[in-house]
């Protein structure tokens, strides 16, 4: 079992690279807005309940994959804090239990252009976060294209780079499984 952990900044292209990247592959979508919509629903973003229940739910289903087999795709904006990446560890810890294997993909862009992407429309469409201003303070004036202290990690700029080449990109680089019927093309 494999989990394809893709992070960066809101608006960077997670999402449309691991649509790409599922759409190569057998592995199945868990990006961060599924849970985060779903607690929200019931609890403030932010909050601590919001926090705590967004960290239970990405573990559970991390652990139901692992047992199931079921390799997946994982997005996450990684904030570099103690705290996150203590979070980030325990939930992916039940993969490594069951023996599966975590490959990190760390997405950046040049600023400019991330900035602007923030407030494309699909975004809002989706209803993720199109203020820049507010993508920047998520990072309280550090770096938003941190690097996450885990080894090895594929860094790619999608400044140029088309969704379906950076997920060709990652799919070579981890030696991932290809669809048949993607092969045949």
């Amino acid at each position: 079992m494999r989990v394809v952990y893709l992070y960066g900044p809101p608006g960077v292209g997670k999402l449309t690279v691991a649509r790409e990247l599922v759409a190569l592959t057998s592995f199945k979508l868990l990006h961060n807005h599924l849970t985060g919509n779903l607690v929200a629903a019931l609890f403030p973003h932010g909050s601590a309940d919001f926090s705590r229940l967004i960290r239970q739910l990405r573990r559970v289903m991390l652990s139901e994959a692992t047992e199931a087999g079921i390799d997946v795709v994982v997005t996450s904006v990684y904030l570099d804090e103690l705290e996150v990446f203590a979070a980030i560890q325990r939930m992916i810890e039940p993969v490594y239990a069951g023996g599966g294997r975590v490959l990190f993909v760390r997405l950046t862009c040049e600023r400019e252009v991330w900035l602007a992407r923030v407030p494309n429309e699909s975004r809002r469409i989706e209803h993720k976060l199109t203020d820049p201003d507010r993508a920047l303070g998520l990072f309280k004036g550090g770096d938003p294209f941190a690097v996450m202290p885990i080894k090895p990690t594929l860094t790619l700029d999608t400044t140029h780079l088309l969704p379906v080449q950076a997920a060709a990109q990652i799919v070579d680089h981890y030696a991932l499984p290809v669809r048949s019927s993607v092969a045949e093309y």
